[in-house]
């Protein structure tokens, strides 16, 4: 659910950003989604946390929710977007290997073949995007300008891989709802230069009442509800069977582009669903097992 939400997101973004820019939208929709957890949680928003817990939360929400939404819109400005969501589709990946190095969970045959039949799916739902996309990174092969930007999409790999890997300690430790609401602040702090510099109010001043509806979806749905789920699933199993459900990103944006703006639909996409939901069922089929025996390490 919440990587439908993210997907749907992704629709919802490519709607409404020329509206605005996309350092403004993510500040107002994790405004927005920070204000929509502490409305629901109130009280319990204010739990006592360790000194140390906090200053973790805090950091982790700069970099997921801050540094994260930064490098991957500043990386779109450098290279084509199939060629940044298809570096994006390693994320789940990149976790599964810190995981592994942490000692959070025990590789397995099944875990890493579905990472790898999940990645399979992306490639092919994303591939005639993707063919373009290398006659333009071709074109620019000479130019800095194409490695800066796969500098800033791998930094945006390691903001979503560190996240997931280290939020689930301080998650088995704390309610998800109120880590999430304490991260998502930090993140809309870490960008309120960044949006101010942008011009904040010139920058909304063009964002139509339907836009405005959109930004809202966004910061709630999109927002608190999804990132929510997210951590929700997260204190419940293993990194990196969570993170393959990332996998679900590229499918339901391509599938809601398809129904909401009249992209064209073809059957590449029906055989990219059917091995992404396939890698998913081959890498979560021992979560039971895993987040039992992971749970120990993570705590650690």
């Amino acid at each position: 659910m919440a990587c439908i939400c993210f997907g749907a997101s992704v629709v919802a973004t490519r709607h409404v950003v020329p509206q605005t820019t996309p350092i403004v939208l993510a500040f107002l929709r994790y405004v927005i989604g920070s204000l929509c957890m502490f409305a629901v949680l109130r009280r319990r928003a204010l739990a006592p946390m360790a000194q140390r817990d906090r200053v973790q939360v805090l950091a982790l929400g700069a970099l997921f929710f801050g540094l994260f939404p930064w490098s991957f819109s500043a990386s779109l400005t450098h290279l084509p977007a199939a060629t940044v969501a298809l570096i994006l589709a390693t994320i789940p990946l990149v976790t599964m290997a810190l995981s592994m190095l942490r000692g959070t969970e025990r590789p397995s045959v099944g875990l890493v073949s579905g990472q790898l039949l999940a990645l399979f799916g992306i490639v092919l739902a994303i591939s005639p995007a993707l063919r373009s996309a290398g006659d333009e990174v071709a074109r620019d092969a000479t130019q800095t300008g194409s490695w800066t930007g796969y500098v800033l999409a791998f930094t945006t790999v390691c903001c979503g891989a560190v996240y997931n890997v280290w939020s689930r300690p301080l998650l088995l430790r704390y309610p998800s709802a109120t880590i999430t609401s304490w991260a998502m602040v930090a993140g809309a702090l870490s960008l309120a230069p960044l949006a101010l510099m942008q011009g904040l109010a010139a920058n909304t001043r063009g964002i139509t009442p339907e836009g405005w509806l959109t930004v809202l979806f966004l910061g709630t749905l999109g927002g608190a509800v999804g990132f929510g789920l997210w951590s929700y699933a997260l204190r419940r199993s293993t990194p990196s069977r969570v993170a393959v459900f990332l996998a679900l990103n590229p499918i339901s944006a391509i599938a809601l582009g398809v129904l909401l703006l009249g992209e064209p639909v073809s059957l590449r996409l029906f055989v990219a669903l059917a091995a992404v939901l396939a890698g998913i069922q081959l890498a979560t089929r021992g979560t039971r097992q895993g987040k039992t025996g992971s749970a120990p390490a993570a705590s650690r």
